[in-house]
């Protein structure tokens, strides 16, 4: 299940039906997780409060984390990283300032933005207490991150809502076959390794547990989702979600604000109605 905008509508909660269609479905024997464009420790109290099954995907599938039990200390164990190279990295980051926008790297679990950032004060009202300390700037990031031997996880850039759409098939003709590119968030575009999305990481997620992709449910809303509903038996695209990843899904859901992946795990899963 995707997070923001499927499970957690923007700026809300997860609603208590949402989390009982989940921990129903658990109680039948169905393995839950969540895979997201966040990282991975941003997941963990949701996975907490739901009950998930994990491993947390975070980062468009570049990682894969075990669930930390509550507690413990860290993000939990790393069991899957593809990251990309730093050069390609700076490439990235160079290019969203070329085009209006502002670009910042993950390594893993740690942020590094230019100091000219706009966005550094909104992350650091996000990041409180020790996640702070995961939030660093430097004073030009393309140099930064082209003068070290870094290996980032994704590059996210950040634009005016709606300004993303407008350059994500520039940023994939420009980046074919270096990264791929993709749109998590109205407000979000995203550099991934190649082969990096949440497509190829529900393959690998199958694999582990031995569960047959036409037995697997994959709920999202955006453009990040696409290839995760495409390859899952029962793809379900939230209403709202853009047209080339309702076109992939088998199954439309009610917006998130009107428990819509509630709704369609009550009625593909538990059996009932789903109203």
């Amino acid at each position: 299940m995707d997070l923001d905008g499927t499970l957690l509508p923007h700026g809300g909660v997860i609603a208590e039906r949402t989390v009982d269609a989940i921990r129903a479905a658990r109680a039948k024997g169905v393995i839950a997780t969540i895979s997201s464009g966040r990282n991975v420790p941003s997941l963990i109290e949701y996975a907490h409060q739901i009950g998930l099954d994990g491993p947390l995907i975070g980062m468009q599938g570049a990682i894969a984390r075990e669930i930390p039990a509550k507690g413990e200390a860290g993000s939990g164990r790393l069991i899957r990283h593809f990251p990309l190279p730093g050069h390609l990295g700076a490439k990235a980051v160079a290019w969203c300032r070329e085009n209006n926008l502002w670009g910042h790297a993950v390594i893993r679990d740690d942020y590094r933005l230019d100091v000219r950032d706009p966005h550094v004060r909104q992350y650091e009202t996000w990041l409180q207490g020790e996640a702070r300390k995961r939030l660093g700037t430097v004073p030009d990031l393309v140099t930064y991150l082209a003068e070290r031997r870094l290996y980032l996880s994704k590059v996210v850039a950040h634009a005016p809502e709606g300004h993303v759409d407008g350059v994500l098939d520039r940023a994939r003709a420009t980046f074919a076959g270096e990264l791929d590119v993709t749109i998590s968030h109205p407000e979000y575009l995203e550099f991934t390794a190649p082969g990096v999305n949440k497509g190829t990481a529900l393959r690998w997620l199958a694999r582990r547990l031995k569960t047959p992709l036409g037995q697997v449910m994959a709920i999202g809303d955006q453009y990040n989702d696409l290839e995760m509903l495409d390859v899952a038996g029962h793809g379900v695209a939230m209403a709202g979600a853009p047209g080339p990843v309702r076109a992939v899904a088998q199954y439309e859901a009610p917006r998130c604000e009107d428990d819509g992946a509630a709704r369609m795990i009550e009625r593909l899963i538990l059996g009932s109605a789903g109203e």
